[in-house]
């Protein structure tokens, strides 16, 4: 169960393009709690709040909507 994800921190790594398609690369550091439940009884069997940061790279033909291509755990 993921529960309580908030964003700590976002900054743009990088930019660039190539061709018709822009990309940009964000470093994204985020709190959740992240816990291991067992489905009978509701018992936590491991996790608990946690911090992480993942590297997020987006993509967009010039002039549309931006998509996720990529995310990595840093």
């Amino acid at each position: 169960r993921v529960a309580d994800v908030k964003l700590l921190q976002g900054d743009l790594a990088e930019a660039w393009r190539e061709g018709d398609t822009d990309y940009a690369t964000v470093a994204m550091r985020y709190s959740l709690n992240d816990q291991m439940v067992e489905r009978d009884s509701g018992r936590v069997l491991q996790g608990g709040p946690d911090e992480v940061t993942e590297i997020w790279t987006f993509l967009r033909k010039r002039g549309g909507r931006w998509l996720v291509s990529a995310i990595q755990q840093s």
